[in-house]
Order: C-alpha cells, then sequence, then structure tokens
C-alpha cells in the first residue's frame, strides 16, 4: 500500500513539474535621476511672469526639482527575449512624492502626470531566423534619431518585424498603434480618434574603400483619423564614415490630404525636410561638428495647402548630433510658454501658428508652422587627459524662419515678422565619479532675435539651468 501511495505521489510531482513554466535567469536593471532645474523667461519677457512648461514630470516653471525613477528587468532565451521597465517621472512634492492623484484629475487648475509608477517600455521578442524577427511592446522605436530626428522616434506601441537579407542589406517594418480610443456607445466612424502608422526600411551599407556607408531608403504612412487627415513620407537616410570624417544625411518628403468635411475639399498637404552633418574628430578631447537642419514652412494659412513640415514626432532632443537631453531648444516651448512653439523633443517650431494639425508629439503640431533653416556649430569629447572623468558637449544654433507670412507682428502692426528666430548656446559638463554614479550640468541659453523680438516686443534672454545627479545599477 505504501509502494503504491508514495508511486502515485511521485508520478504526480512528476506530471506536476513537466507541466510547470520553464524558468529563466532574469536581470534587473536601473537608473534614478534626480534634476534640479530652474527654467527662466521661456517668454522672452523678464517684465512678465512665466507659464509653466511642460516636461516629462508634468508642468513647471522656475526653478524645481525632476525626478527619473526606473527599474528594468529582463531574460532571454536561445531565440526569444522580453524586457520591461517600470518608470514614475515626477516633480518633487508632496502630491506625487508618498501620494498621487491621477491623469483627469486636477488640483490648482493644473493637472497631475507622471507620478503614478507604471510600465513605461516593454518589449517582446522572437528570432524565428535570421532573416524574420517579431518585436512588440512599447519601447523605442525610430526611423531617423541617428541623424536629424525629422521623422519619427518615440516608444508608442508597436508591432515589428525585421531581419537581414544579406550580410549587408537589412531591413524593418512597423505598424504603430498610436492612438485607439473608442467612445462607449456611440458609433464610431463618427467618433473615430484613431491614429496608425505604418513604416517600412531598408539598411543597405556599402564599403567604399575610405569607411562604410549605410544608405537607407524609409517610407511611412500616416492614417491620422484623429486629425482627418492622411500622409505619405518618403526618404532617404545616409550614415557612416569616409575617412576621418563621419557625415550623416536625410531628406524627407511629405504628401497628403485632409479629408472632405461637409462637402468641403479638405486642404492638401505637401512639405518637405532635410538634414546634413559632419563630425571631424580631432582627437579624443576634441570631435567638432557643423550641421544643417531645414524643416518648410507655410506662408498663408488662409490657402487650401498646409506646408509646414510635420513629422510623426520630431526627435531632435535625442540625435547624437545635435542632441543634447535637457537643453533648452528641446524644452516644452510651446502650450502659451514660448513664442516660439516646439513642443517637448522637438528642435522645430511645429506647433506655431495652429490649424491644418496633422501629427507631432500629442498630435499636436500644425502644417501652418513656419518651419525653420538651423545652422549648427559645436564639439564634444573626453578631457580625462587633462581633467579625469570629464566629458563634455558645446554647441550654438543660429535659427531663422523659413517662413513668416503666418507670423503676427505686434512690435510694429502690419510689418512682416523679421526672418531670424534667434540663437542658442549650449553646454554640458559631466563628471563620472564612478560607472555607477555622475553628476552633469547644462547651461542654456535662448538669445532672441529679430523675429521673435517682432512677435512679443521684448528682448530678454531666455535660461535653462539643470544639474543631473544619475545612479545608474
Amino acid at each position: 500500500m505504501h509502494h503504491v501511495l508514495r508511486g502515485s505521489i511521485f508520478l504526480t510531482l512528476t506530471l506536476l513539474l513537466c507541466s510547470a513554466p520553464c524558468f529563466a535567469e532574469v536581470e534587473f536593471f536601473g537608473t534614478a535621476k534626480v534634476k534640479p532645474t530652474v527654467y527662466s523667461n521661456f517668454d522672452f519677457n523678464d517684465s512678465v511672469d512665466d507659464k509653466p512648461a511642460l516636461n516629462e514630470g508634468g508642468w513647471a516653471a522656475g526653478e524645481h526639482i525632476r525626478s527619473e525613477l526606473r527599474l528594468g528587468w529582463k531574460a532571454s532565451g536561445e531565440k526569444w527575449r522580453i524586457k520591461m521597465i517600470a518608470e514614475a517621472d515626477l516633480i518633487y512634492n508632496k502630491d506625487n512624492a508618498d501620494r498621487s492623484f491621477y491623469v483627469g484629475a486636477t488640483k490648482d487648475n493644473q493637472p497631475n502626470t507622471g507620478s503614478e509608477f507604471g510600465i513605461e517600455r516593454a518589449e517582446m521578442g522572437y528570432t524565428f531566423n535570421k532573416y524574420f524577427d517579431l518585436s512588440t511592446g512599447w519601447d523605442i522605436r525610430y526611423l531617423d534619431i541617428k541623424s536629424g530626428g525629422l521623422l519619427y522616434g518615440d516608444d508608442h506601441p508597436f508591432v515589428g518585424f525585421r531581419g537581414a537579407l544579406t550580410d549587408s542589406t537589412k531591413y524593418e517594418l512597423l505598424y504603430l498603434p498610436i492612438q485607439n480610443r473608442e467612445i462607449i456607445n456611440q458609433i464610431d466612424a463618427l467618433t473615430a480618434q484613431d491614429w496608425r502608422v505604418y513604416t517600412a526600411k531598408v539598411n543597405q551599407t556599402f564599403d567604399t574603400g575610405a569607411g562604410k556607408l549605410t544608405v537607407s531608403p524609409l517610407a511611412a504612412f500616416s492614417d491620422n483619423e484623429d486629425k482627418n487627415a492622411e500622409v505619405f513620407y518618403y526618404g532617404l537616410e545616409i550614415l557612416g564614415q569616409l575617412g576621418p570624417v563621419k557625415p550623416s544625411f536625410e531628406i524627407i518628403g511629405a504628401d497628403g490630404e485632409f479629408d472632405d468635411i461637409g462637402g468641403v475639399s479638405g486642404n492638401d498637404i505637401s512639405s518637405w525636410a532635410l538634414f546634413a552633418g559632419l563630425e571631424m574628430p580631432v582627437n579624443r578631447g576634441f570631435n567638432p561638428y557643423v550641421a544643417y537642419r531645414f524643416t518648410q514652412g507655410d506662408d498663408d494659412q488662409n490657402d487650401n495647402e498646409a506646408e509646414g513640415f510635420v513629422g510623426i514626432t520630431d526627435i531632435g532632443r535625442f540625435t547624437p548630433l545635435m542632441g543634447m537631453d535637457g537643453n533648452i531648444l528641446s524644452e516644452h516651448l510651446a502650450s502659451g510658454a514660448s513664442i516660439y512653439n516646439s513642443p517637448l523633443y522637438s528642435y522645430a517650431p511645429d506647433r506655431a501658428v495652429g490649424g491644418n494639425n496633422y501629427g507631432g508629439i500629442g498630435n499636436g503640431s500644425s502644417g501652418n508652422n513656419p518651419g525653420q533653416s538651423l545652422i549648427a556649430v559645436g564639439t564634444k569629447g573626453d578631457l580625462s587627459d587633462i581633467l579625469p572623468n570629464v566629458t563634455y558637449k558645446a554647441q550654438a544654433f543660429f535659427i531663422w524662419y523659413d517662413e513668416t507670412g503666418n507670423l503676427v507682428n505686434v512690435k510694429t502692426p502690419g510689418k512682416k515678422v523679421d526672418d531670424y528666430a534667434g540663437t542658442t548656446f549650449d553646454l554640458q559638463a559631466k563628471y563620472a565619479f564612478n560607472k555607477n554614479f555622475s553628476i552633469d550640468y547644462i547651461f542654456s541659453a535662448f538669445v532672441p532675435g529679430d523675429g521673435i523680438q517682432d512677435q512679443v516686443d521684448a528682448d530678454d534672454t531666455a535660461f535653462v539651468n539643470a544639474l543631473t545627479l544619475a545612479w545608474t545599477y
């Protein structure tokens, strides 16, 4: 009897073990960044109190402390992988430190954002073979973040396929359901707020003998029902190295239209944008660069054409050549805080003027915007040979509006707004105490040109001073 009982128990345990999930080793990692910051004169007028600007932690004006707290974990096997990163991003105050109120709720007429701790990024993937890899989630995906960031880079939800067709030819296809909103008990056709994007990109690498170049044709279709707009983007990106020089280039065209509404023909969308840059490394401590960034502007908001370039998400803030995480031009110079009207992460004034919206971060950018021509010069490097553990980046941007026909001159009414928007200067210095802790400081200024002074009748410089205390583990 006991032998039978023991045999039954053994068989039961064996069956349970065989049916149990296969465990995998899980790796935990994380970062904690604390950012004491001061915003000043985003409206370029020192005699007027500043309005709040939006950053990743919420609305802020003047001095504030933002924290970005991330806890990640990942696991993988021979063909599968999974990664998740939880994040709380908040402005220091008692309401979102040891307590929380939610998006949609308000206090002192300001909504809470960022304080809820949730999955900020996730990616699940399976590699069937070298030709076909499946991934999904809401991790960073991009089309041109390695060059000018004119078109798309973000952590929107996605389903993606990629692979290597040959050793020198790779591809990626993405489906991005950016918005999928339904209103209960209402007909979908009358309340559609969906925004879906489909992208394709091929990377073809050539060995020129003087270095390798990757040429990447790309295309995207933005089916933006929320704004009644369909836009087809097409372009080319080139990255690589030729001898000591590192060139980067992209050109993007946009063609589409707004839907007919009430029998009235919708406006046409036709625009383009361009980026070109050269980095010329001299030594470890001195890597100068020059770059040019252009987005077409619109000159007449009352015609039937939306010619101001609007990407799916302008991601200039995180591009390798001109990007800086926290410089003034990539802060939220919009929503009333600034006449320049570049939203968070963007370098272009794509929220200026308003109307004919068809994309951009938050789907709030205008096809009537003035566009820009931006010339950048800068350098970066590792100063360890003379200052151990110190790295830096310094750059200046010279910014012109492409078109000013839609901008209003309040300084001299009736006169056309000047083309020159202004000059920005950024300096970032970082000291790494060790691989787990560092401190960096950013000083960033936006000196308004005549084009901005005409619109605000003031000429005060805008500033960002930001300190980052960063722990990595």
